[in-house]
């Protein structure tokens, strides 16, 4: 039961814990209801609630919780469809700089190709500066 005495007792004033039990009178037959085990019907310190009553204020009392938790969960709806978003804008991004990627990627083998190619040139030019260079030397040592 609540700070207010509202909602399912648990325990009496004095201490002791709450028992369901069910009227036996001929105004309320069978009908429900909350008290101490030291109750009786002179006494009026201990407790006594109709658990119909107690059910109402325990479903009022949840009423806004439960308003706020609705609130709570719309959002955090909002939040995962932002997040949701911005995941798909990231895949796409990512898909994008794969695709940059895989072209710097050819452009890379095509240069180290083109590379592979010029220095090949590069030594048959040295071999015919060489063979030049030497030609000269033995025409201007031999004449």
């Amino acid at each position: 039961m609540g700070e207010r005495g509202r909602g399912i007792p648990k325990k009496c004033r004095c201490g002791e814990n709450a028992f369901l039990r069910t009227s036996k009178t001929v105004k309320n037959p069978g009908r429900l209801f909350y008290a101490c085990p030291f109750a009786d019907e002179k006494s009026h310190g201990h407790l006594f609630k109709w658990t119909d009553e107690s059910m109402v204020e325990e479903i009022e009392d949840m009423i806004p919780r439960i308003n706020d938790l609705e609130g709570a969960s719309l959002t955090l709806r909002k939040g995962l469809d932002v997040c949701e978003s911005e995941m798909e804008t990231l895949a796409m991004e990512t898909r994008t700089c794969e695709a940059v990627v895989s072209r710097f990627d050819k452009e890379l083998r095509s240069f180290e190709k083109e590379l592979q190619g010029c220095k090949m040139e590069l030594r048959g030019l040295k071999n015919i500066v060489v063979c030049v260079v030497l030609m000269v030397l033995v025409y201007v040592f031999v004449l």
